[in-house]
């Protein structure tokens, strides 16, 4: 993600995270809206020929969606939870809503159970998904697809900023389950640094996830999740090196509002343990969200002008830091192309343009990104390109 200290990280979010996230995918954590569908039961339904792209009245993020179809895998490639102005920096917000994981995959993977509330960690989602995802340099990503579940992904990167170079990417996903349970993604580049991600189902109400990053010959990171859906409340375990265990609870009081909370504890600096409370309402055409603890508060809006036009605010305030920032942002779109933009009180200023070239059912797209920071007098520019092979 991007920040306004260093230029080295401002660069650190490159197209190749397209390619992990899936081709032509969009990352919403959407729930059904009818409380009283069958409990724990799969909710993902295969993907079928294109549909018109559905208009997210909602503007909710994992909120309530009534009547909205699944989006297909044939969209223009989108990207979800990192933004152009890092945010995250002020330590305010719910564990794990802000981090990016290299093999993050789609969080609508989740079973029926989740009927109104979702998981705590995407209680954000409605106004953080407008965000741009920026990038630097030039990315060329190209995925080959099989009929056995597998598909093969190269990208090739290069920048003047961060270190490129040539990954590969190996997945698995069982096209035949509605869920697509079991999952699999590795990602690996010729100096030795490989991630990959692994979920399983053990039940039809659980889902558990397990992330681990090499590097040096060595165990660089490891993360363990661990979500549970009932009919109206979900709650997870999200466990990290021997750093940090976090809980999680979001229950629907009704249809349009949810509370919940999360207590974070610290082992080796028991100082950043932490204890918050979250709170979202949900309206047909806007979103309300809100999290308050001792270490800090956000607050995130999200509202659909538009069918094709959504607009987002959010307020990010650290209390142990002393620091606050504010961000606004839109996303406009169309069949064949999106356009999101932000700028914030650190005064830097992105925006992403996406475009499916060739049609609405065409394996190609293209990404151009520019990022301007102001109080470093600086710009960056990239541009990408994603291709499948079926």
């Amino acid at each position: 993600m991007y920040t306004t200290h260093t230029s080295s990280n401002t660069s650190s979010v490159s197209l190749s995270k397209l390619l992990n996230l899936g081709f032509f995918e969009t990352l919403y954590a959407k729930s059904n809206s009818n409380p009283c569908s069958r409990a724990n039961s799969p909710r993902k339904d295969p993907c079928s020929p294109c549909p018109a792209p559905p208009v997210d009245t909602c503007a909710a993020g994992d909120a309530p969606s009534p009547s909205s179809p699944p989006k297909c895998a044939c969209s223009v490639p989108e990207t979800n939870k990192s933004t152009v102005g890092d945010r995250g920096k002020t330590g305010a917000g719910v564990t794990g809503s802000r981090t990016e994981r290299v093999c993050e995959k789609n969080p609508d993977i989740l079973p029926a159970g989740a009927t109104n509330p979702g998981l705590l960690r995407y209680i954000h989602n409605a106004a953080r998904y407008r965000l741009p995802q920026c990038f630097e340099g030039g990315c060329v990503s190209v995925k080959q697809k099989s009929k056995n579940n597998w598909v093969l992904g190269h990208s090739l990167s290069f920048s003047s900023v961060s270190p490129g170079g040539y990954k590969l990417l190996l997945s698995y996903v069982d096209k035949n389950k509605p869920i697509g349970i079991p999952y699999f993604v590795m990602e690996a580049a010729p100096g030795g640094q490989m991630s990959c991600e692994m979920r399983v189902g053990p039940s039809q109400g659980t889902r558990a996830t397990i992330v681990a990053q090499i590097a040096d010959a060595e165990l660089y990171s490891f993360e363990s999740i661990f979500d549970t859906y009932f009919n109206s409340f979900t709650a997870s375990i999200i466990a990290v090196n021997r750093e940090f265990i976090a809980i999680h609870y979001l229950q629907a009081i009704t249809e349009q509002i949810s509370l919940g909370a999360e207590v974070v504890a610290r082992g080796h600096a028991a100082e950043l343990s932490s204890a918050s409370g979250a709170g979202r309402w949900v309206g047909e055409d806007h979103s309300v969200s809100a999290t308050l603890g001792n270490r800090g508060l956000d607050l995130c809006y999200a509202r659909v002008l538009k069918p094709y036009l959504t607009v987002a605010a959010m307020l990010e305030v650290g209390f142990a830091i002393r620091r606050a920032v504010a961000t606004l942002a839109y996303e406009w779109h169309t069949d064949e192309w999106t356009v999101r933009g932000s700028a914030d009180s650190d005064g830097l200023v992105g925006a992403t343009l996406q475009r499916a070239l060739g049609g609405k059912r065409a394996q190609l797209a293209c990404a151009i990104s520019a990022l301007l920071n102001h109080p470093n007098d600086k710009f960056r520019l990239g541009f990408g390109i994603t291709a499948a092979i079926i």
